[in-house]
Formats: structure tokens, sequence, C-alpha cells
């Protein structure tokens, strides 16, 4: 009999440098597999608990990566969004 963990893919979301990415991920990596962010951002897959993570220390979301999800999936984007360029901002 096996203990299965089921994963959703849609809730992984690569942390490089404190900042918060998403990826378009069909399986979960192997460590040391390069994962490439939405932003084209590309690192290797580490893992770690959750509890080593800084309990002090707030995640930033890569705004890139945000704004290109938000266009994936038909959701609004602010007018002030900052991963649009300066000239689209109000």
């Amino acid at each position: 009999m096996q203990a299965l963990i089921f994963i959703d893919l849609d809730h992984l979301h690569p942390v490089v440098d404190g900042v918060w990415h998403r990826a378009l991920l069909d399986s979960v990596p192997n460590p040391g597999d390069d994962v490439t962010m939405l932003c084209g951002l590309t690192a290797p897959a580490g893992f770690q608990p959750r509890d080593r993570r800084d309990p002090n220390s707030a995640l930033l979301t890569c705004a890139y990566c945000d704004y290109q999800y938000r266009l994936a999936h038909d959701i609004p984007v602010a007018p002030n969004h900052p991963a649009l360029p300066s000239s689209r901002r109000k």
C-alpha cells in the first residue's frame, strides 16, 4: 500500500532570491532540473520543507510572471500594473 501525496501543479510557485514566480509545469521537476518561469528566468529546482522558510520575510511576487499569468487566464490587469510599459500605465 502507498501513501499517495497529490500535488496540484498550479499551486507550485518557484521562489528565486525571495521572489515568488509562476511556471507552467507538466510534472514535478527533479532536484537540479531547470525550471523556466513565465517571466523567462530559468533556475534549477530545489526543495525544502516549508518550515525552513524565514517566517519574518515576506515573499515578493514577480510582476512579469503575474502579468503573463493574468493574460493567459483572462484575469483583468490593472492599468497601473508594474509589468506594463510605463507608456501604458495610468
